[in-house]
Order: C-alpha cells, then sequence, then structure tokens
C-alpha cells in the first residue's frame, strides 16, 4: 500500500499539471472573450427579457379588456385576461429570481404596488361589463382607473429594462478590459502558483499528517459520546489553532448538553404549570390525531379516566362523539380562525347537557404542514342555561300580557265604535293613540311568543313544494303600500326556471317580509331594494340588496341577535323592537339553512339566506 505521502506528493504534482493546463486553457480563450462577450451577457441576462415579456403579457391584457369594452364582453376574455395575469407573475418572479442591481428591488416592488390594484379595478371593470353598464360608463371607468396604471406599469418595465441593458453594456466594457488585463495575471499567478506548489507538497505532506491522525481518532471518539476529549498541541502554527478551537468545542459541547436537558425540564415544568392553571380546557393533538397534552380541565371536561391517556387515538379515549369529532378534525374549524364568531357545541355528562365555545389553531412546521393542532373549549354552560331562563321568563311574561291585551284592545274598540255613547274629539285621538300603542305591544307580544317557541323547537312546520316566484310575490305584498309611499322602487329578480324547494311557505315568506321591510325603514326616498334568487349547488340563495346607510363594520356580527337595533339609521322606522331579523334567522335555521349580511356604511347593505332545495 502506498504511503498518504506519497499520494499527497501526487496529488500536487497532479495540481501542477492542472494549474499549467488552465493557464494555457484561460490565455487562449480570454484572448477569445472580446468579441462574444456582449452576445452571452445579453442571452445571460433574463430580465432584460422580463422585462419585456412583463410589457407584452400588460399589453394582451389591454388589448383583450379593449376588445370587451368596445365589442361585446366574453367569458373567453376574461379567461385570456387571467392567463396573462399569471403570465406577467411569472416572469415578475423570474425577474426577482434574477435580482443583481441594488435599484431593482425598489423597481419590481413598485411594479407589483401598481400591478395589484390594476388588476382591482380590472375585476371592476369585469363587473361592470358583466352587468351590462353603459358603454359610456365603461370607458369613462377605464380611462379614468385603468388607463393611468397601465401607463406607469409600462413605464416602470422600460425602466427595468433600461436598468439592465445598461447594466448588460457596462458589464461587456468591464469584461473586455479585464480581459487585457487577465492574461498576463494568469501568467504570472501560474507560474507563482507552480512554484508554491512544489514547496507546499514537501512541507505539508510531512507536518500535516501527524495532528491529522490525532485530529481524526478524537473525532471519532467524540461521535461516540465522548464529549471530554481533548486534542494535544505540539506546535504554533494554523494546525495548533485548529486543535485549541476543537478542544473549546468539545467544552462547549459538554456544557451545552447539562445545561440544555437542564433548560428543557425546566420549561417543561414552566409550560405545564401554565397549562394546568388556565381557566380553559386545552387538548393537543398530532398530526395522526392522538392525545398529546391536556390540562386538568380539559381531563374533567371530556370524561376521561386514568392517566394511560397520552398517545391514544382520539376515538379509543373520548366517549362523545361529538367531540371526537371535533378533535378528529372533521369539523375543520382550525381552517376557519377567521370566523366571526366562536363554533358552539353541546354535550351531555353525568346526564347534564354542557356547552362550549371552541377553537383550533394549526401547528405547522417550517414547510407548512401541520404537525399538531390544540383545541380550546371553553365551557359557556351557566350563559346558555341563563339565555335560557332568559327565553322561558319573556315567553311566560308574553303569554301572561296577551289575554289582558286582547280585551284593552276590545275596550278601546268599542268605545271608539261610540257603541256606550258619544265621545268628543279629544278623547277619540287619546283612545285612537291608545289603540295604536295597544297594537304595537300585542305585536310585541306575538314576536316575543314566536320567538321563544323557535328557540325551543316547539314551533311546527308545514314544509311543502314551494316556488321561488310565487314566495317572494306573496312575501312583499303587505309592504307595497309603504314602498309607493316612500317612493322606493322594488325589484324582483327572479328566474321562473328555478325549481320549487321544500319550504314552510308561511314562514319563510315572512322572512323575506322581515327582510325587506328591514332595508324599507333604513332606505331613503326614493331609494332602491331588490330581490335576487338563485341556484347554487343544491340550495336556494335569495339576496336583499337596498340602498341605505349601511351598517357599521362592529354591529354586522350583533343584528341578528335579539333585541338589537342599529341607532345611526336617518330614516329608522318608529316602533321596532329589534326581534325581526332574530326571528328570520330562527326560521332559516329551522330549514337547515343560514343567514347573513355584508355590508358598509354609506354603501347599502345585502342580506342572504340560503335554503337547501331538499
Amino acid at each position: 500500500m502506498k504511503s498518504l505521502s506519497y499520494k499527497i506528493g501526487l496529488g500536487y504534482f497532479v495540481v501542477i499539471c492542472i494549474n499549467a493546463a488552465i493557464a494555457v486553457f484561460a490565455v487562449y480563450h480570454i484572448n477569445r472573450l472580446s468579441s462574444p462577450i456582449d452576445r452571452i451577457l445579453k442571452e445571460k441576462y433574463q430580465n432584460v427579457s422580463a422585462a419585456e415579456n412583463m410589457t407584452q403579457a400588460l399589453l394582451q391584457q389591454e388589448s383583450t379588456q379593449f376588445a370587451m369594452v368596445e365589442e361585446k364582453f366574453d367569458s373567453s376574455g376574461v379567461i385570456i385576461f387571467h392567463a396573462c395575469k399569471n403570465e406577467f407573475y411569472n416572469w415578475h418572479q423570474r425577474a426577482v429570481e434574477g435580482i443583481a442591481l441594488p435599484v431593482e428591488p425598489d423597481i419590481l416592488d413598485s411594479i407589483m404596488l401598481v400591478f395589484q390594484p390594476y388588476l382591482s379595478k380590472s375585476d371592476s371593470l369585469h363587473l361592470m361589463l358583466r352587468e351590462k353598464t353603459t358603454y359610456k360608463k365603461v370607458k369613462s371607468y377605464h380611462s379614468k382607473n385603468i388607463f393611468p396604471l397601465i401607463k406607469k406599469l409600462n413605464a416602470l418595465c422600460l425602466k427595468l429594462k433600461d436598468v439592465n441593458q445598461q447594466a448588460v453594456n457596462d458589464a461587456d466594457k468591464k469584461a473586455k478590459s479585464l480581459s487585457k488585463r487577465a492574461n498576463m495575471v494568469i501568467i504570472i499567478f501560474s507560474v507563482i502558483a507552480v512554484f508554491l506548489s512544489i514547496i507546499s507538497s514537501i512541507y505539508f505532506a510531512k507536518r500535516i499528517l501527524k495532528p491529522v491522525k490525532q485530529t481524526t481518532e478524537t473525532v471519532r471518539k467524540i461521535s461516540r459520546g465522548q464529549l471530554n476529549q481533548k486534542i494535544d498541541i505540539t506546535s504554533d502554527d494554523e494546525i495548533a489553532e485548529l486543535g485549541m478551537e476543537f478542544n473549546k468545542m468539545t467544552e462547549r459541547l459538554e456544557a451545552y448538553e447539562k445545561m440544555n436537558i437542564n433548560q428543557i425540564l425546566l420549561e417543561k415544568k414552566k409550560s405545564e404549570a401554565i397549562v394546568s392553571n388556565i381557566p380553559v380546557s386545552i387538548i393537543v393533538t398530532d398530526e395522526d390525531y392522538r392525545l398529546s397534552l391536556m390540562n386538568e380541565l380539559a381531563v374533567k371536561s371530556l370524561n376521561i379516566s386514568g392517566r394511560d391517556w397520552q398517545g391514544k387515538k382520539v376515538a379509543e379515549a373520548v366517549k362523545d362523539k361529538t367531540l371526537a369529532k371535533l378533535l378528529s378534525g372533521e369539523n375543520n374549524l382550525a381552517e376557519k380562525e377567521t370566523a366571526p364568531k366562536k363554533p358552539l357545541i353541546s354535550f351531555k355528562k353525568d346526564n347534564t347537557e354542557f356547552f362550549y365555545l371552541t377553537r383550533q389553531i394549526k401547528i405547522t412546521d417550517d414547510d407548512n404542514k401541520i404537525i399538531g393542532i390544540v383545541t380550546l373549549l371553553q365551557d359557556v354552560t351557566s350563559f346558555k342555561n341563563l339565555d335560557r331562563l332568559k327565553s322561558d321568563f319573556m315567553s311566560a311574561i308574553s303569554h301572561e300580557f296577551r289575554t289582558p291585551l286582547t280585551s284593552i284592545n276590545m275596550a278601546v274598540d268599542i268605545l271608539l265604535k261610540e257603541v256606550r255613547g258619544k265621545i268628543n274629539k279629544e278623547q277619540k285621538e287619546l283612545l285612537a293613540g291608545a289603540k295604536e300603542d295597544g297594537q304595537r305591544l300585542k305585536r310585541f307580544v306575538k314576536e316575543l311568543l314566536d320567538l321563544s317557541k323557535l328557540e325551543s323547537g316547539n314551533y311546527t312546520f308545514d314544509f311543502q313544494n314551494t316556488s321561488v316566484t310565487e314566495l317572494s310575490e306573496y312575501a312583499v305584498q303587505p309592504l307595497r303600500l309603504l314602498l309607493k309611499k316612500k317612493k322606493i322602487n322594488l325589484k324582483i329578480n327572479i328566474d321562473s326556471s328555478l325549481p320549487a324547494f321544500q319550504a314552510d311557505f308561511h314562514n319563510l315568506s315572512r322572512v323575506i317580509t322581515n327582510l325587506v321591510e328591514n332595508a324599507l325603514q333604513h332606505t331613503p326616498q326614493s331609494g332602491q331594494i331588490s330581490i335576487e334568487a338563485k341556484q347554487e349547488n343544491e340550495t336556494i340563495l335569495f339576496c336583499i340588496t337596498d340602498s341605505g346607510e349601511g351598517i357599521p363594520e362592529e354591529a354586522v356580527d350583533l343584528i341578528f341577535d335579539k333585541f338589537v337595533q342599529v341607532k345611526n339609521f336617518k330614516d329608522a322606522g318608529q316602533g321596532n323592537i329589534g326581534l325581526g331579523l332574530a326571528i328570520a334567522r330562527e326560521i332559516v335555521k329551522a330549514h337547515k339553512g343560514k343567514i347573513w349580511v355584508e355590508s358598509k356604511l354609506g354603501s347599502g347593505s345585502k342580506f342572504y339566506f340560503q335554503i337547501p332545495l331538499a
């Protein structure tokens, strides 16, 4: 077997030959560098091409939009527009990846800052075309809002191209200058490299072998876990410095090992203490939905006995099906963290029904892969029971009010009809006011009773095949006089081909009536209200739109609650007690549907509700 010294010497000889060959090769090819350098730099500098392609993508987008404006809106035009948008994004990403100049990030960021509003304005333009807005308005919108952005984007792309083109030209000049110097430098350094290679090959072959062998042996011991190893230092050169740093490293490793174990144990105890004392049930599951951590409150809430729950599948440890379904990820609450309200679940434990507000938070690694889910359960049983007691109380009070109210209204009617004798004008006005208040109070009591029955599940529904058109026409009939009085234009835009669906005709028409009445109260004179319906998958989606003042952002999530009224409307109706929307919500829920609102102050409101076909 040949010695390591021989191999190192042979290696240096090969290096010398390679250096000489490189020198000859480099001198030959650098002389040929000047002529094709411009072509090479231009072909390889991708941002020039990226800028040109972004400009081309913009041109195609704008051509497509111009065709849709000037001719006729076509969905294929939108597809081409979005394809060009994706092409623009691709070339912009290539430009970002090829950044080489300090001014490029600012230009590329500016391009995106302008491109995003351009896309937003273009979406608005497409919506106007889809809604068949007049040519004059569309043309004006394009000219004022989109064309200036196109000019700015073209200017920025041109600037990016010019910056890179200038950089290519500068690099070309610099490369030609350097090529002239490179010949002499390579020759000089090649001669020096050959000379030094010969001297160093003899010296290092003897000096390196001994400490390298010692270091190798020490590393083997450290790899086996013996962190207290040291290298004996017998010289004062770079190898000695390496040995000193190596010894320091082993000392630090040994200290870190002891410190990290203690630190981990301490942090674990801190975390467990914090989790145990949080007044919310905390359950942590891994990516396979196995229980990995729970506080004592969670163990009690889940009614888990014993201490061997850790590592078990949720279905094995949790008996309640509702909770097991939640913790097994079937509800996907971790994907709905932006929901305005936390979901409420209920389950029975020891023959007692408990209610919990739930929230799930994903735990992800650096690759955005889910490695666990934290589930929080907040016990709101006492609040739910309080709400139930309040509803029962209101139901009882309302029920007791009905008989005396009926008697009062009958007495007032008898007096107004002068059955018991003549009354003067002033007495008649007082009685008329009393009758109006009695009717308002009677309506209030009826709504309270209806809401109480709906919330308790005691309300009887009559489901039958229902026509969307007939339902809408019937619902707005009682409001025709009020609409005419306020000069409000009501539009009913419903496709006659919509299929019939299963619903309680009377109660669902009440939902539309309540929503239109609500819109009527909050829409100014000569405003507009529209009713639209369309089929979405296996549901019918209704939309009631008004041109009123809109709803404050902080009130959007509250208006479907009982006794909630938003007070900032100029034309709000009198006598409204805030139960109409709450009743509408309960009726929609009874139909297995959902109801929501989209609104901003000054922009009107859109109330949606969705009912399954079957």
